[in-house]
């Protein structure tokens, strides 16, 4: 009889050890889990204010290239290659219909977008650059006066 008491207080022992144990354990994960929410939470924070400095940058890039276009400081198939190239490249949920929106610089880029530049140029015979920069300026004349609308429009951008 002795010996069954002094089994079962051992039992009870190891019972409210592990119990203990246990419940040391459970708080421990629950305080990593609080610390894992914490920490994507700020992660999320973090990756949304790194995406709004990058659109900002990215709209002040488009205003002050659609300002210089404006006042015919920028080469219109140069401003229209960036202004699309910007405008494509903003993260936003809901893409900017830049063939809708700004017809102009749209059919500009898909005339010039395959026109060599820098390098590619180098190694295009003279001949052939008069060529190809004629056909461009054509272009531009053509759009010149539309995209020099548009330019205004852009030059108050903003998401």
């Amino acid at each position: 009889m002795q010996f069954d008491l002094l089994l079962a207080g051992i039992s009870v022992v190891i019972i409210i050890a592990l119990a203990f144990y246990a419940g040391m354990l459970i708080s421990k994960i629950k305080r990593q889990k609080a610390q894992n929410l914490h920490r994507e939470a700020e992660q999320t924070a973090q990756a949304v204010l790194k995406k709004q400095q990058r659109n900002d940058h990215i709209c002040e890039s488009i205003r002050l290239i659609a300002r210089a276009t404006a006042q015919k400081q920028c080469n219109v198939s140069e401003a229209a290659i960036r202004l699309t190239v910007l405008l494509e490249t903003l993260l936003v949920e809901e893409a900017i219909d830049i063939e809708n929106r700004y017809p102009a610089l749209s059919e500009l880029f898909d005339k010039v977008k395959e026109m060599p530049t820098h390098e590619q140029r180098k190694k295009i015979a003279v001949k052939a650059l008069k060529i190809l920069d004629k056909k461009r300026q054509g272009f531009e004349a053509e759009l010149e006066q539309a995209i020099i609308k548009e330019a205004l429009q852009l030059e108050n951008f903003s998401l």
